[in-house]
């Protein structure tokens, strides 16, 4: 029993280390130093939308506009920057206050319609992507100015500052979540909304609020992306939503909400990265990576299910 405990704990580590000695057999350079930066680099997008997303899930939501967000981040920012000719700083934290502004939005109209979570924030993901493509004319916008383009392509020493900033987001998203009484309050919206709600928890403000970051955080990784592909694309993002609950759920966060960690959700996201990248590497056509992910997101949801049935089982039995 205590072996089967630890093999679920340490589960998405243990799968980690198995793909990572698998492609590093099956290609030569899958190993190699500059392919494990660019791996990182690369899931630097993903890690950030991720932390933001375990919010929501542990909380019982969903949150499908991050993917759409992307894009809306990218040609609103790069408007600022391009065509308004504004200061990048002015440009970036306006642009943070519009898409938080959309989050409010889209957790007030769940509150408030008492719809499930899905079905607005999968409406809110089409009005966010018709707004990046309105805006923009269907165009990507160039010319970012050199200093924005900084902030996706440059390296402080030898490591990327996407990079760094996923990692300084996950440490503060993690330390919120583990020690401060709000990130016990989601906890326990998603381990019982109605209890929570008779403890005295504003469990609606605290829905509102976890939209609300969730799309700050994806403004956040929206500037990134645009800053490292050099142009807000309202392409940017197309189905990235999914790649972020695969990455959540793979990492053991419980879909039913009440359960998870950000360490949890981030190494997630790095499997999630080395498979992409290694599949890459072995020439593997994109559709064929997708079924893979596809295959990957059911297998961690049927854990996760037999998971919480066992706990169930022995909660009754007790």
């Amino acid at each position: 029993m205590k072996s089967k405990n630890i093999l679920k704990q340490f589960s998405t580590i243990i799968l980690l280390v198995i793909m990572v000695i698998f492609f590093a057999v099956m290609t030569d350079t899958f190993f190699a130093a500059k392919n494990m930066i660019n791996i990182l680099r690369q899931v630097a997008v993903l890690g950030i939308l991720s932390a933001g997303m375990t919010f929501v899930i542990i909380s019982g939501g969903m949150d499908l506009t991050v993917g759409s967000l992307l894009g809306l981040t990218g040609v609103v920012c790069a408007k600022f920057l391009v065509e308004y000719q504004m200061n990048s700083v002015v440009a970036i934290l306006l642009t943070l206050v519009i898409l938080t502004l959309f989050g409010t939005i889209t957790g007030l109209l769940i509150v408030k319609l008492h719809v499930a979570a899905i079905v607005i924030t999968l409406g809110m993901m089409t009005v966010a992507r018709g707004l990046a493509f309105i805006i923009s004319g269907g165009l990507p916008i160039y010319d970012i100015p050199e200093g924005v383009v900084t902030l996706g392509q440059g390296y402080v020493g030898a490591i990327p500052i996407p990079v760094i900033t996923m990692l300084v987001i996950v440490v503060i998203a993690a330390f919120i979540l583990n020690r401060t009484y709000y990130g016990r309050y989601v906890y326990a919206i998603g381990g019982n909304e109605e209890a929570a709600r008779l403890a005295g928890v504003a469990v609606d403000k605290i829905k509102v609020s976890l939209y609300s970051a969730s799309a700050f955080l994806a403004g956040i990784a929206g500037v990134t992306l645009m800053a490292r592909v050099s142009s807000g694309a309202p392409a940017s993002g197309t189905s990235m939503e999914m790649d972020v609950v695969t990455a959540v759920v793979i990492g053991g966060v419980s879909i039913n909400g009440g359960k998870g960690k950000i360490s949890g959700a981030f190494i997630g996201a790095l499997i999630i990265g080395v498979l992409s990248n290694g599949l890459t590497i072995m020439n593997i056509g994109e559709y064929y990576q997708q079924v893979v992910k596809g295959l990957v997101l059911i297998l961690a949801v049927a854990f996760d299910v037999f998971t919480n049935t066992d706990r169930i089982k022995k909660v009754k039995s007790a």
